[in-house]
């Protein structure tokens, strides 16, 4: 590859990326109005939201937990696997090119 077309590579890159943050930024956004709206529903409907996020956060902290101790029982494997999505992802993206 020449210079020009690893520049052309980059800027097509980098606008590409810069788009879809844009689109992120405007999914999150959504997003975040949804959250407000339902929690001030279940707020108006007498659910103690403080309460609820405690047991969401915990329970989260065990899924996380858990997932850490089976990583630690298999690791190997767990390194084989982000290979090979890295592998399947970059022989993606060439065939894309």
């Amino acid at each position: 590859m020449d210079n020009n077309e690893k520049i052309g590579f980059h800027k097509g890159a980098l606008d590409c990326l810069l788009k879809e943050r844009s689109e992120f930024s405007r999914i999150l956004s959504i997003v975040d109005a949804l959250i407000q709206m339902h929690t001030k529903a279940l707020s108006d409907a007498g659910v103690d939201i403080k309460a609820e996020l405690e047991k969401a956060q915990a329970a989260a902290q065990n899924a996380a937990a858990q997932n850490t101790a089976q990583n630690t029982q298999n690791p190997q494997a767990k390194q084989e696997d982000n290979f090979m999505n890295i592998d399947s992802a970059i022989k993606e993206s060439k065939n894309n090119f």
